[in-house]
């Protein structure tokens, strides 16, 4: 489908002002690094990939700030995590784009190689760097060699390992070793932890958090950030309604209402997650998950729950 003719005049009329913003900033149109709004850590990127241009570069100059980035450091800021697991980095603007109390240990999961190395210099060059570790594998519930992992050339953020979400020829395929979280994080280090969590990995979630209970269940606390999207969960070979019942299993569930109010409603039933045109399979929000160890207190300053 081709954009409308006002998509079109909108896209030519931000490029006209954020090349010369861009050029004036980095001296490049193309710059290899970049800082995120309201954060003065460079964060590496490829610059020949417009999902890195777009969301390091362009969207910053405008003064946005996506929003799971938002939620993470006000998260980070009230909740003081002794703990933090980021999966599915892409470049890391979540991770690289917060600062972090002293005690607090970070694990970073990235499956995309070709972000890796853009990744370890943006570690190297954090002054939390020496308290960050990335694991290059795809998450998963259980180890396994070989699995899967599709890039999108044209956009990096949609890689993924399920394989309708890229099924197409220009499509790159990698053989990974998958790793559930559990066996990467050290078991003292989850044990009577704050946690914050986030996962953006393109309807794999389903899989990666069945890997991570050891994790959560250990920590006193624990506070996580998903995407939900009912189409990309059946992909990858669950059930949205049984995979909700799952988390609810482990978590208190809350959808993301509007970001930019930062309001959060209660989600008892797979009934509440609201759907597009009404079609169950078109469902895409993202969700905040609180365990159920949880002690009150752990909503940040400025978010509210609404009915």
């Amino acid at each position: 489908m081709k954009p409308s003719p006002y998509k079109r005049f909108e896209k030519a009329f931000k490029s006209a002002y954020l090349k010369p913003l861009t050029l004036l900033r980095y001296g490049t149109l193309k710059p290899t690094r970049a800082r995120l709004h309201g954060s003065p850590h460079w964060i590496y990127i490829d610059a020949g990939d417009p999902c890195a241009i777009k969301k390091v570069v362009e969207e910053p100059l405008r003064g946005k700030v996506s929003d799971n980035l938002a939620f993470w450091r006000d998260f980070i800021a009230h909740l003081k995590p002794t703990l933090i697991v980021d999966v599915g980095l892409n470049y890391g603007e979540c991770l690289f784009g917060a600062d972090y109390p002293e005690d607090t240990r970070m694990f970073g999961f990235e499956a995309n190689p070709r972000l890796i190395p853009h990744l370890e210099k943006s570690r190297d060059g954090h002054p939390a760097g020496e308290r960050m570790t990335i694991t290059h594998c795809l998450v998963s519930d259980a180890p396994a060699d070989g699995v899967p992992f599709l890039v999108n050339p044209d956009w990096s953020g949609s890689s993924s390992a399920v394989k309708e979400l890229n099924d197409r020829p220009e499509a790159l395929e990698f053989r990974l070793p998958a790793r559930p979280v559990d066996s990467v994080v050290p078991p003292e280090q989850a044990d009577g932890a704050t946690l914050l969590f986030k996962m953006d990995i393109e309807g794999y979630e389903s899989r990666a958090l069945k890997g991570f209970v050891g994790t959560f269940s250990k920590a006193a606390r624990a506070v996580g950030f998903i995407e939900f999207d009912g189409q990309y969960i059946r992909w990858a070979g669950e059930d949205p309604d049984d995979y909700l019942n799952w988390l609810q299993q482990h978590f208190r569930t809350y959808r993301v209402v509007s970001a930019k109010h930062k309001k959060l409603a209660e989600v008892t039933c797979f009934a509440d997650v609201p759907k597009l045109h009404g079609d169950p399979n078109r469902v895409h929000t993202d969700l905040v998950l609180v365990s159920h160890a949880t002690p009150d207190g752990w909503l940040a300053p400025g978010w509210s729950l609404t009915a």
